[in-house]
């Protein structure tokens, strides 16, 4: 999913009905069908109201019916063209007295104020490639961990208290954690987290030498580490210690059958790439095509299990393999086709095309395992958008979410003096930027 659109003024699929002070606009009474997760309509979207105002998407609950941030405002309306206008997500949508949605409450960064530190070396967002279908219950997402780093004995330097890692790339603040392999710890540290020093002080190497690129001391805390604090270390430890940051996590919303949303549950630390994300395969569906009972040639579909039934809409894309049988007639195995949900419940017939006409099944297979597999959805992953500075291990000046400062004191003193796009924080605002938002 994109942190800014592209796609202003594009059209949602199908006609919609807005009604007077309800907060959700639903497919229309006539006309073409709506197709809200098809067109990929996201918490964080906005479209412009058949009055000609702005809201803000909050939820899409199914491909007929979204959520809005308040209630629609204008005369009931039905059988719209409704217009999505993907203005920068970083808005906040608020009242006067601060209530509303964050960033973070829609789930497009999942940034958390207390992991603003680190600087480019964390998760900042994860975008859908394929949302996937027919999943059951919601998918598992594995984040790949930041890279181990070995700590030779050799790389420990006691005197200047610091740590080699060639060209490591970490920021003061970055988190890592210390553990001993298969011998005695580093004197002064154990088996915890600690926080790297990665920038020049004023000490002129008494302390911790003069940092390079390729090396860093680390504090006991974010605090001591943003203060230059090292931690005094006594002894070189062992050849199979490491250090390694903390491994991302990542949480999906399930929309139909599909993966509507991803949101960043911890950053994670200490990476020096965009990290790999997978996301778990939907179940799979066994049929006993050859059941005249389950693979119905009258109707060209076959009897699928109500679970299934219950999670796919027209249009969605499964592999169909034929078990180690024989495939219907009218069927290749391990061929994509497309799900033309029935009227008829728990009943399902295959297109080769989005939407097309009926595959005719014209004699039943053989082997009561043949199976129909949704699509497995994808995912890639961003990095912290710290700008690094020119000293060798410089912390972050930014990256992604809004922190407010605020000068002076009393009533609203100072209140819109620094509002910048810095780190995920809250912020406050007011009436008027649910109307005319930034962009």
């Amino acid at each position: 999913m994109s942190l800014w659109g592209m796609n202003d003024g594009a059209a949602l699929t199908g006609a919609s009905k807005f009604t007077n002070g309800a907060a959700t606009f639903i497919d229309g009474t006539s006309g073409s069908n709506a197709t809200y997760v098809t067109d990929k309509l996201e918490a964080g979207d906005c479209v412009i109201g058949a009055d000609g105002l702005l809201y803000r998407i909050t939820a899409v609950a199914s491909e007929t019916a979204a959520t809005l941030d308040r209630n629609y405002e204008g005369s009931t309306a039905d059988n719209q063209t409704v217009l999505r206008t993907n203005l920068p997500r970083y808005i906040k949508i608020t009242k006067d007295d601060g209530t509303g949605k964050t960033i973070q409450d829609l789930g497009v960064l999942g940034v958390t104020a207390a992991e603003q530190s680190a600087g480019v070396d964390n998760l900042s967002a994860v975008g859908e490639v394929l949302v996937g279908s027919c999943h059951r219950s919601v998918p598992a997402i594995t984040v790949a961990a930041p890279s181990t780093n070995t700590i030779a004995t050799s790389s420990v330097n006691t005197t200047d208290n610091t740590i080699t890692v060639a060209s490591h790339g970490f920021r003061t603040g970055t988190k890592l954690n210390y553990l001993n392999g298969t011998g005695s710890s580093i004197g002064g540290l154990s088996e915890a987290a600690y926080y790297v020093i990665a920038k020049e002080t004023s000490d002129s190497g008494s302390t911790m030498g003069d940092l390079t690129s390729s090396t860093f001391a680390v504090g006991s805390s974010l605090a001591n580490a943003q203060a230059g604090t090292a931690v005094s270390l006594t002894g070189t430890g062992n050849n199979t210690q490491t250090f390694i940051g903390d491994t991302a996590t990542a949480t999906a919303t399930l929309t139909v059958g599909k993966v509507s949303k991803v949101a960043i549950t911890a950053v994670g630390s200490a990476y020096v790439a965009a990290p790999a994300v997978t996301i778990a395969a939907p179940a799979t569906e066994t049929v006993d095509a050859s059941d005249a009972a389950v693979c119905v040639l009258a109707d060209d579909e076959f009897v699928v299990a109500s679970a299934f039934y219950g999670c796919i809409a027209s249009g969605d894309p499964v592999t169909y393999a034929d078990g180690g049988g024989t495939a219907v007639t009218g069927l290749t195995t391990a061929t994509v086709y497309y799900l033309i949900k029935s009227a008829t419940s728990n009943r399902v017939g295959l297109s080769l095309v989005p939407n097309g006409t009926a595959i005719v099944f014209t004699v039943v297979g053989v082997g009561s395992s043949h199976t129909l597999i949704g699509q497995t959805p994808t995912a890639t992953s961003t990095l912290g958008m710290g700008s690094p500075g020119g000293t060798v291990g410089e912390s972050e000046g930014f990256h992604i979410g809004w922190v407010k400062k605020t000068i002076g004191t009393g009533g609203r003193a100072g209140r819109i003096q620094y509002e910048t796009l810095v780190a995920a924080s809250s912020i406050t605002g007011d009436a008027e930027d649910l109307a005319t938002p930034d962009s």
